[in-house]
């Protein structure tokens, strides 16, 4: 049977292919940048307060985005180009968001909720577009991206740590902070105060747990002595970040999987940073143990919001809403955020019906990749997503940040891949980057 769209298409599609390849390196290197038009609607308060994870916004990277889902689509429509879509994964996604519409049943903030889902619908295409490539056709521009990406960001965090303020980089989304700006994240050493950096990161939680999981990714895509460079200057970023979980998993990660050559200036760089960890892991026990207590109060709420509503949940991106209405978390002033737990947060506000899809589009990538003969590479894969499993148990940015939510999304479209065929071996196992034209 004959495409009747095939006549409406340009004879020549090489244009649109090289534009969807060019596109997707802009959106690895662009994937945790967050430069945005926010729109600020009456939903968007609380207690007259702006609230970031309320506010509609779009990003640079939606634009992207969107583009590459127009090309990707326009190749396929084209029957002369062998692109198709992954037909699991796209299944996969959509019962995930089938199952977070359902929580707009309950939702007291309907734009926050649908603010919530286009960020998801988003970030989830990203995930359906490396599942349904051949590893060979994105590899360059999925290690040139993220390498990139990686070095621009550890840059701007070492000017940002030994400056203490930004560096006006916001053309990148970067928000201009100091010392002195409050609720700054900060590292306290015998009253000694260091800037914690932020890259273009909304937090430095989540600079961290962008390096621990994109590291062992590049690592295992190339193997070149830019990787090594890449791989300390990363080591540094983290210790720096001073995230006490990403700096845990980090630990395990190259002890595990880092060479000898590696492991040892790693380790070096980890014992001339020991005074400043370890104060900073025990600073937990001691003057800064607010922390612990938020945890603590937002996963009792969490379960509260949850008994109320088991079924559908409070609605998408509504558990700040919620809390405000009902609870008032330890602080010096009003702690507006959501639950830092990714389950508990999905058990919250979608109830059963939405963990369920949430279960479901994570546990299925990780039996697939069980099946996977070569040792190493199944081990690196599984251990980042325990990396994910672990950072969502004390954070929440995987389902609430458009950062998070990429990482999330390219991690499980990476594991989503056709492996079959012996392609993804055959590619990974190479030590050098394939020529995509």
């Amino acid at each position: 049977m004959k495409n009747p769209l095939k006549k409406l298409l340009p004879r020549d599609l090489n244009f649109f292919a090289k534009l969807e390849s060019y596109l997707f390196f802009l959106i690895i290197f662009f994937l945790p940048t967050q430069l945005g038009r926010h729109f600020w609607f009456d939903f968007s308060y609380i207690y007259s307060l702006k609230i970031d994870y309320l506010s509609p916004t779009i990003f640079f990277w939606d634009l992207l985005i969107l583009s590459l889902l127009f090309c990707f689509l326009l190749n396929i429509v084209s029957s002369r180009n062998k692109s198709k879509i992954n037909s699991k994964a796209l299944l996969l996604t959509l019962f995930f968001l089938l199952t977070q519409v359902l929580s707009l049943f309950n939702t007291s903030n309907l734009g926050a909720s649908l603010f919530r889902l286009e960020q998801l619908f988003l970030a989830s295409f990203l995930g359906i577009y490396i599942a349904s490539k051949n590893l060979s056709d994105i590899k360059k521009n999925l290690f040139l991206g993220l390498s990139s990406s990686i070095l621009l960001e550890c840059f701007l965090g070492l000017g940002q740590f030994f400056l203490s303020h930004s560096l006006g980089f916001w053309i990148l989304g970067e928000r201009e902070f100091n010392l002195s700006t409050p609720s700054i994240a900060k590292f306290n050493y015998f009253d000694q105060i260091f800037l914690r950096p932020y890259g273009t990161f909304p937090h430095p939680n989540v600079f961290a747990g962008f390096l621990v999981i994109t590291l062992p990714i590049i690592n295992l895509l190339v193997k070149s002595k830019i990787n090594f460079s890449i791989q300390v200057l990363g080591a540094l970023l983290i210790i720096l970040t001073f995230s006490r979980i990403a700096l845990a998993i980090f630990f395990l990660q190259i002890i595990l999987f880092f060479r000898k050559k590696r492991l040892l200036l790693i380790l070096i760089l980890l014992a001339l940073a020991s005074p400043f960890l370890f104060t900073r892991f025990f600073s937990t026990f001691s003057f800064d143990y607010i922390s612990l207590i938020r945890r603590e109060q937002l996963a009792e709420v969490s379960l509260i919001h949850f008994f109320n509503s088991p079924i559908f949940g409070i609605g998408l991106n509504n558990f700040i809403n919620a809390t405000s209405a009902s609870s008032v978390i330890a602080g010096q002033t009003r702690f507006l955020q959501p639950v830092h737990n990714i389950f508990l947060l999905s058990l919250a506000e979608t109830g059963i019906v939405g963990f369920l899809g949430f279960s479901i589009l994570i546990f299925f990538p990780l039996y697939k990749l069980l099946k996977i003969k070569p040792v190493f590479l199944k081990n690196v894969l599984i251990f980042t997503w325990f990396s994910i499993l672990i950072l969502g148990m004390f954070d929440h940015y995987f389902l609430t940040l458009p950062q998070g939510q990429r990482l999330f999304f390219l991690v499980w479209g990476f594991s989503m891949l056709e492996l079959k065929s012996g392609n993804f071996k055959k590619s990974i196992s190479a030590n050098k980057l394939p020529n995509t034209g």
